[in-house]
């Protein structure tokens, strides 16, 4: 008899080919058939009839490992596993937990703190091995890919020095990468708009992808640049990977237009208008031209033989941390090491002079320079809180920085940093509009590419409510872009999610509905599955997505989270 058996269903497999009607039978944590079933028993058998059927969604990028430290992980986790979301990769950035050497544990909690990491969480681990059997004592809700961060090697190795490595202290990060990657991490990954990571020079990270390319890792990377120097960026990238012969992976890719504080602001006067317009004459979107260079990066790269995959997040927005509001010299240190510096009358003056003036000049480790300055390319209308880390100030979260100054009879960036100041950094915010079909055309020019796939890159704050994509973004996938907008077929859709995820990190036996292949498997009535989560109230659960299975055991019956379940493998190589 077998354990499970999801009969009646229709089965789109993740590899991007045709839907067709199929039984799934699974023993343990394996689907044993694929086909007509008719006289398969099963301890449990799902009902399908109607539905669709689907590999578990595989988010490809994500920060997950940061958060299963929490005492709440479990629940934590429920809006991922009730979007079907079964497998995330996860130390994304360059941020982690691992490795986390006592000589470095003030400064690398100082730097997660604006993160929605508990400041007095318990540290049971110091290397990436021990960290790795910590977490498989605990248990997981989902399946876990780790990678090695290059920001916490760094640290690891150099403290909070911002500038370039010395040979000696190259090869202890490369010492400390090879222990990373031997204790089961896929890959490497880079925030090099982050510190420390934007202090590396190109030549470091070529030496250390050549460490994990010897492991059989791929080099994810939060690029040097996402807006005006976005295509130099992704150049890099790729001269990263062809000098090192290690498989990339673009991390989030998108390219803040450069609009100006007067353009965005009419924008954002007129979207509600443009939006009509659009919906009865269709309007070309904001231009993006950096955006379609580093696209023909890639094509160039791929042509020429070489391992590239992207992923995307389907909104135009963006969430992270309030110390990427502030220039780089003023991150130097971590969090503590800002709010001193906006405490000071005079440093508090150079950093408002920044925000105000800095474009991108490449290269962004230069004096001077910012890879990101998001209000001089955006303006601050564009701004909203998304969390903050105390009860006090919880009436913030969700409002615009603008409309909060104005209350408080301040200008923009002075209530800001105050906020910063008064919450310890811990702070989070969106950027952006919401994702309506106009607004959105500033980056679907680029999402038919054949090698991209779906990340959420979803923070999720100590206090408050994440963005959208924690609740969700695999949802709007179907809902919007498969439905609404019949921009992807259902199969590719699916491929993005779950097969082509799979491939990128060599998960052999994951993202394909395929007999021999791991028992995760989602379950969803496709005419009546629907993204509830919105900009301005996002913790709202999807509709229609009726079961998730994770390594065969059903972990949401028939809409109902089961926190106690913690199916979840660690996924090592």
């Amino acid at each position: 008899m077998l354990d499970l058996l999801v009969k009646g269903g229709k089965v789109v497999d993740g590899t991007g080919g045709k839907a067709f009607d199929a039984d799934v039978a699974v023993q343990g944590n394996r689907i044993v058939d694929v086909g007509r079933l008719s006289l398969a028993e099963a301890a449990t058998t799902i009902d399908a009839t109607g539905k669709t059927v689907i590999p578990g969604l595989i988010d490809i990028h994500s920060h997950n490992d940061l958060y299963a430290v929490r005492d709440d992980y479990a629940q934590l986790f429920e809006p991922y596993l009730r979007q079907g979301i079964t497998t995330c990769v996860a130390g994304n950035c360059g941020w982690s937990v691992a490795p986390w050497p006592q000589q470095s544990s003030d400064l690398m909690r100082a730097t997660v703190r604006s993160m929605g990491i508990p400041k007095d969480f318990k540290l049971e681990w110091s290397t990436q091995a021990e960290f790795h059997d910590w977490m498989r004592r605990r248990g997981m809700p989902m399946n876990f890919v780790p990678l090695a961060a290059h920001g916490w090697i760094r640290m690891a190795v150099m403290g909070e020095e911002a500038r370039f490595s010395t040979p000696e202290e190259l090869t202890g990060m490369k010492k400390l990468l090879a222990d990373c990657m031997e204790a089961g991490c896929r890959g490497m990954s880079t925030g090099l708009t982050y510190f420390p990571g934007m202090y590396a020079h190109t030549d470091e990270i070529v030496e250390l992808a050549k460490v994990c390319s010897e492991h059989g890792g791929r080099y994810a990377s939060h690029v040097r640049g996402h807006s005006q120097t976005y295509d130099t960026a992704v150049k890099e990238a790729i001269e990263i990977a062809t000098r090192s012969g290690c498989g990339l992976q673009l991390s989030h890719v998108f390219a803040v237009p450069y609009l100006g504080e007067t353009r965005a602001n009419i924008i954002y006067a007129l979207q509600g208008v443009l939006e009509t317009i659009n919906r009865v004459v269709p309007l070309p979107g904001v231009p993006n031209p950096v955006l379609k260079k580093a696209i023909k990066e890639v094509d160039t790269a791929l042509e020429g033989g070489l391992d590239v995959g992207m992923d995307f997040i389907p909104y135009v927005l963006g969430n992270t941390t309030v110390t990427q509001l502030y220039p780089p010299w003023a991150n130097i240190g971590g969090t503590d090491a800002l709010l001193k510096r906006l405490r000071d009358p005079d440093t508090r003056k150079k950093i408002r002079f920044d925000v105000e003036n800095l474009k991108p000049v490449w290269p962004h480790w230069e004096e001077g320079s910012w890879s990101d300055n998001y209000v001089k390319a955006l303006g601050w209308k564009i701004l909203s809180i998304l969390s903050v880390g105390s009860e006090k100030n919880r009436q913030v979260e969700g409002r615009r920085v603008v409309d909060l100054a104005r209350a408080a009879g301040k200008d923009p960036f002075d209530y800001l940093a105050d906020l910063t100041i008064e919450e310890e950094g811990m702070v989070t915010f969106l950027f952006g509009l919401p994702p309506r079909p106009w607004t959105e055309k500033v980056f679907t020019s680029i999402q038919h590419h054949p090698q991209l796939s779906v990340g959420a890159d979803t923070l999720f704050p100590e206090f408050g409510a994440p963005p959208q994509s924690g609740y969700g973004c695999f949802v709007r996938i179907i809902d919007h872009y498969v439905k609404e907008l019949g921009f992807y077929a259902l199969e590719d859709a699916v491929r993005r999610c779950t097969g082509l995820s799979a491939s990128r990190y060599g998960l052999d036996d994951r993202g394909v509905v395929a007999s021999g292949k791991a028992a995760d498997l989602v379950v969803f009535d496709l005419d009546t599955i629907r993204d509830n989560s919105t900009y301005d109230d996002p913790v709202h659960f999807p509709d229609g997505l009726e079961y998730v299975i994770v390594n065969g055991k059903v972990v949401v019956d028939n809409g109902a989270y089961k926190p106690d379940a913690l199916a979840g493998q660690l996924l090592t190589m």
